[in-house]
């Protein structure tokens, strides 16, 4: 389990969190420093998200549309296999700040009569108490790990969706991923791994040429799809967790601090310093760690 570390420049915030319990959901508490724009993000699974400080700005990743705000207070239920543009604005005196349930998709039911489904995203401006008071159960459950039973966790998480439901949304029932889906869930769950396009066609059951059309047909390649996927999830331990930048650059498959900060620049066009309001930047630490690291002979 991650061990949350204090903030570099903000140690009145609140902690960052990250805790999962596999099969149920993920609950995180997300903060950021700075107000960012980040393009193309995937929604792998169905999420709950409550705007405690700040604003979230949501816009479709590929079709133009009129965004949506969510502030303070309010609520977003976000679709899973979607790709959003998303903007988190700090409030005036306090960093953005966001709490999310993200759940399994064993956990979610089929069409729940009177709701509407949410098919990408829906805004719930006024979110009912009885929904609240469910999230914040729900949420304490996934922290509490194995000191709460599991099926006790599941109870909490679909007290969840059913307040949803009675506030007039269900997220649907999800359709069998797709092949280019299938391929993300395998990279997500091991990013730091050296995969090989090889061995996600042989675990997938399919030929690497299969695989290589069936991306080129989703408009990318192998090794791009794994930086990407990369860059999305070191993104999310940079706002869900303290850990130190070059730890994450570590979970995510890089030994050169200074390489992951590149990589990350490139893919969001902000560097990782910037989530957090860090003021010594991580390209500068990076660069000096791969300068100690040459300037030591390696052990024979």
């Amino acid at each position: 389990m991650m061990q949350p570390d204090p903030p570099a420049t903000a140690a009145a915030w609140p902690h960052r969190t990250f805790h999962e319990r596999e099969g149920i959901a993920i609950a995180a508490t997300v903060m950021q420093a700075s107000q960012l724009l980040c393009r193309r993000l995937r929604t792998n699974r169905a999420s709950l998200i409550f705007v405690d400080s700040g604003s979230k700005t949501l816009g479709s990743g590929r079709e133009p549309s009129e965004p949506t705000t969510i502030r303070a207070g309010e609520a977003v239920a976000l679709a899973g296999l979607h790709d959003f543009d998303i903007t988190n604005k700090p409030g005036a005196e306090q960093p953005y700040q966001a709490r999310s349930l993200i759940i399994a998709p064993e956990l979610l039911s089929a069409d729940i009569k009177g709701a509407t489904n949410v098919t990408t995203l829906t805004r719930v401006p006024q979110p009912p108490a009885g929904l609240r008071e469910a999230f914040e159960r729900a949420m304490a459950a996934i922290e509490a790990g194995d000191a709460l039973p599991a099926r006790i966790a599941a109870s909490r998480v679909r007290e969840v969706l059913l307040w949803l439901a009675e506030a007039g949304y269900a997220f649907a029932q999800p359709h069998p991923p797709g092949l280019v889906d299938r391929v993300r869930d395998l990279l997500a769950a091991a990013p730091a791994r050296p995969w090989r396009s090889e061995e996600i066609a042989t675990r997938l059951g399919v030929s690497e040429a299969t695989l290589r059309r069936k991306l080129a047909a989703s408009g990318t390649a192998f090794s791009e799809l794994l930086a990407d996927i990369r860059m999305s999830t070191a993104l999310f331990l940079l706002q869900s967790t303290d850990r130190p930048v070059t730890v994450i650059a570590g979970d995510v498959g890089y030994d050169s601090p200074s390489r992951f900060a590149a990589r990350f620049r490139a893919r969001f066009d902000f560097s990782p310093s910037d989530i957090r309001g860090q003021r010594r930047s991580i390209e500068r630490i990076g660069t000096e760690n791969d300068r100690l690291r040459a300037a030591v002979p390696a052990a024979e």
